[in-house]
């Protein structure tokens, strides 16, 4: 047995790779993916509550942390157990790495970012957020980059910082509470606005997805602008539907239309 492991798999140059190094490094890799396994279900099952990481976003967060803490670790004591040390490695190549700085520091910036976002748990798996006019789904948090799912089914991938350094509109920050939204219905000055306001009443009553059993968040009409063209209405609503919130101002400005169509007959 001594000597199957001891048997040189590769020889060159004073450097030789055995069969005891390649178990070794085996089971680092088993030891490893069975720790980050138990490590998953732990979070996921009970221990969760106790570390107050209730929901799946800040379940996951915690846990993509711990795993790449773990496979640095891991992929450290590998290349140590084949004879390549890690303190040289970094010593031969800073002067490398200093050439690479100005090329690399984005990726460094991002990574940064992406920690602070898995800690701080601002920004969770599921939430819907707008960044640059665009609003998504967030589908995954990495280390450098994250991935939004948009409404209309494209993926978009997002370096971490924009979630720092910009100005995040979070939606579902507070988890399942309806959020306000409003739609603008323009009509001619003439308009009788008693007429009006009952019509586009009549059409938020109407709609079943928006908040109507609460005091404080039922639709309101409200008198929002005068133009050139036209008096501004606006149909402010409150729903939790807030990632189909476009489907909802497109039904409101349908009802509107058609209760209105007489008035302006």
């Amino acid at each position: 047995m001594k000597t199957f492991l001891e048997y040189q798999l590769i020889s060159y140059n004073g450097y030789t790779l055995t069969v005891a190094m390649l178990m070794g490094i085996f089971l680092v890799w088993l030891v490893t993916t069975l720790s980050l396994r138990a490590v998953r279900k732990v979070i996921n099952r009970g221990s969760a509550r106790l570390l107050n990481l209730a929901d799946r976003g800040r379940q996951l967060s915690v846990y993509l942390l711990i795993k790449y803490f773990v496979w640095t670790l891991a992929i450290a004591i590998m290349l140590e157990m084949v004879g390549i040390h890690v303190s040289v490695i970094l010593a031969g190549s800073a002067a490398l790495l200093v050439g690479l700085g100005l090329g690399v520091q984005q990726i460094f910036r991002d990574i940064v970012s992406g920690v602070f976002l898995l800690f701080e748990g601002t920004i969770e798996i599921g939430d819907i957020i707008e960044l640059e006019g665009k609003v998504g789904r967030v589908e995954e948090i990495n280390l450098r980059t994250s991935k939004l799912l948009t409404r209309d089914g494209h993926t978009m991938i997002i370096p971490n910082h924009k979630f720092i350094t910009e100005t995040v509109h979070n939606w579902t920050h507070q988890h399942s509470e309806a959020t306000a939204f409003s739609v603008h219905i323009m009509v001619p000055h003439k308009t009788d606005d008693r007429v009006v306001r009952n019509a586009l009443q009549q059409a938020a009553d109407a709609n079943t997805a928006i908040v109507h059993n609460v005091p404080a968040q039922e639709p309101q009409i409200r008198l929002a602008d005068f133009q050139e063209k036209g008096t501004v209405y606006e149909i402010r609503f409150w729903t939790d539907q807030k990632f189909e919130v476009d489907n909802i101002k497109s039904d409101l400005r349908w009802a509107a239309q058609e209760k209105l169509r007489g008035v302006h007959e």
